[in-house]
């Protein structure tokens, strides 16, 4: 079987999510801006409700963590760490949340924190190298079996290393 490469769309009749077909009757009646227009808008909705699903809570939370004195009181433990990154103690929080669950959840923790930009850069450059270790971990786990734990320890160690470096040279 041969293959060639065409110009024209092939219908398979299959669609991903988001990207329903368009009617003949709204094709119709409908410029394609317009059509654009509201597929676009309702992709963002549907980005917008997720990032409020997984940003929201842990924003709450943390909030509710500093007012409560709770996040100050569980920092003092890490602060001989959080020291060598030149981070205020409660970035913690926002830094095991961000290495265990995801990058949208430390943001979400960190964005009530008041750090300066200079911080931020240095919590993101960490957490850009090593976010969601245990779901990313499972991922390379079927991938490379003999050596995902070897992966995983390495995307901790550069990105901490990474950190400490950015760390001295911009705080």
């Amino acid at each position: 079987m041969t293959h060639r490469c065409s110009l024209t769309p092939v219908r398979t009749g299959r669609t991903l999510p988001g990207m329903e077909t368009i009617h003949p009757k709204e094709k119709a009646s409908a410029p394609l801006w317009k059509q654009a227009l509201k597929q676009g808008l309702l992709r963002t909705r549907s980005l917008a409700c997720f990032l409020l699903k997984v940003v929201l809570p842990f924003y709450v939370a943390s909030e509710l963590l500093m007012a409560t004195g709770v996040l100050t009181w569980a920092s003092a433990f890490l602060e001989p760490v959080m020291n060598l990154f030149k981070l205020p103690p409660e970035a913690a929080a926002a830094l095991t949340i961000g290495m265990f669950a995801s990058l949208y959840a430390a943001a979400a923790v960190a964005a009530p924190l008041g750090m300066t930009p200079e911080q931020v850069t240095v919590l993101g450059l960490i957490l850009g190298i090593a976010h969601a270790l245990p779901v990313e971990g499972a991922i390379v786990r079927e991938l490379v079996p003999q050596k995902h734990y070897q992966l995983v320890c390495l995307r901790l160690a550069v990105g901490l290393a990474t950190g400490w470096v950015a760390a001295e040279i911009l705080i």
